[in-house]
């Protein structure tokens, strides 16, 4: 089973990547980007989906990328037209935001 946390968005953003990521196979739990840190090490998540728009969002992917060797980080926002994606095999990349390319970057490809 995928772990995947979802991380600081909105009601009803985060309603959207729920239903975007429904699957058997994935589990999906959230927190604010108050608690990351802690719900990082009590999950223990394989996908970290944090919410590009809140202020410091770039710093915060970038940290909890080197913080969580293992754990893919996205980067998405309704703000932009693309997802920055950390890999859990290292480096960044970016794909165009959608629905598919975030599900197949959760289940290990490359969107």
């Amino acid at each position: 089973m995928l772990r995947v946390l979802v991380v600081g968005f909105g009601d009803i953003a985060g309603r959207g990547i729920r239903a975007i990521l429904r699957h058997p196979q994935i589990l999906v739990e959230e927190c604010g980007t108050d608690t990351v840190t802690e719900a990082m090490a009590v999950t223990r998540p394989d996908v970290l989906v944090l919410e590009g728009g809140v202020q410091g969002g770039d710093a915060l992917a970038t940290r909890m990328a080197a913080d969580a060797p293992g754990t893919t980080v996205v980067l998405c926002s309704a703000h932009r037209t693309d997802m920055r994606v950390f890999p859990a095999s290292g480096g960044c990349f970016t794909r165009p935001l959608s629905a598919q390319a975030l599900i197949d970057i959760v289940r290990g490809g490359t969107g």
